[in-house]
């Protein structure tokens, strides 16, 4: 027989979902979480995805998140938002062999797989499809 050996991260998380079923068996049916409880799922965050820890625990995702996010606001910090200068510029005017373009607007998407077209303006295109053309 194979034996399996958990890690310390698997086990807490097991360790709070059994205080989460422990929990729901002697409850009242519409008592709130206790807040050592939510403390705990919160806690848990900072190594598993929200959504797994969600699904194990059978909370409300978007609740979930919403206390991670007030219990830690600089884990996700503002810095790492998207500036203008993160994105780089291409002349698609020059003749690529391929390539791929996807485009999606407010009632409608486009995807177009060129090959070998030399002379095409995926430029025209686009404003075209956005109305600007």
């Amino acid at each position: 027989m194979e034996q399996k050996f958990s890690t310390d991260r698997e086990r807490s998380l097991a360790e709070v979902q059994q205080r989460f079923e422990r929990w729901r068996e002697g409850r009242k049916r519409g008592t709130p979480i206790p807040a050592a409880l939510w403390e705990d799922a919160v806690c848990l965050c900072a190594d598993y995805p929200l959504c797994k820890i969600s699904s194990a625990l059978h909370l409300d995702y978007s609740v979930l998140k919403k206390r991670f996010h007030s219990a830690r606001p600089n884990h996700f910090p503002e810095s790492q938002s998207v500036t203008p200068s993160d994105f780089i510029a291409l002349d698609l005017r020059s003749s690529l062999p391929e390539f791929i373009m996807e485009m999606e607007r407010a009632g409608g998407r486009m995807r177009i797989h060129i090959k070998g077209a030399p002379g095409f303006d995926p430029l025209e295109l686009m404003e075209t499809f956005w109305g600007r053309g």
